[in-house]
């Protein structure tokens, strides 16, 4: 059995209509602005994956920058080295004033590039900048002989200075 009648909707369903209209509306644009929300997302997200990409470039670059730069500064030392060489087949005895040149400007081209030599002989003993090889009387907690020399980059040690220390024992003191 088939109903044909018309519906016939109460009053109250008439009124709902106005309100379900709304309501298609207002999910409508929280669709739009979703979807707008979402596209932002995706832009940012591009943006940060693309910024990322780019830091890691410009690190690498600064990387290769700085070690091109170090390199730079070590090869008049090289060709210093080179020269001194050149030398000591024809007068040896001049070779020890080449080196000495060798060194001084080996060490200028160290302090172009921000490396400092750690306080050697006659500076207290530090922790952080010496290790301690070997003990001999003299000014306790001096540095006496320097075996290696330490270096450091800024706040950073390249390598500690291996030296010895004075002990402070007199020779009468370490007989006893």
């Amino acid at each position: 059995m088939e109903n044909n009648e018309p519906v016939v909707e109460t009053p109250e369903a008439q009124n709902d209509l106005p309100e379900v209209e709304r309501l298609k509306g207002e999910v409508e644009f929280l669709k739009a602005e979703l979807e707008a929300s979402k596209n932002k997302f995706l832009r940012l997200y591009a943006d940060f994956e693309n910024y990322k990409k780019r830091m890691v470039q410009e690190l690498e670059a600064a990387q290769r920058n700085g070690k091109f730069d170090a390199v730079r500064a070590l090869l008049g030392t090289l060709d210093d080295l080179e020269r001194a060489l050149g030398f000591a087949s024809v007068k040896p005895e001049d070779l020890i004033p080449g080196v000495r040149s060798v060194l001084e400007n080996f060490t200028r081209s160290l302090k172009s590039l921000g490396v400092e030599a750690v306080p050697g002989v006659g500076a207290e003993f530090d922790p952080r900048y010496h290790e301690a090889i070997g003990a001999v009387e003299g000014e306790e907690g001096k540095v006496m002989h320097v075996y290696q020399q330490g270096f450091k980059y800024g706040d950073l040690l390249v390598r500690p200075a291996r030296v010895v220390v004075g002990s402070g024992a007199k020779p009468e003191e370490a007989e006893a």
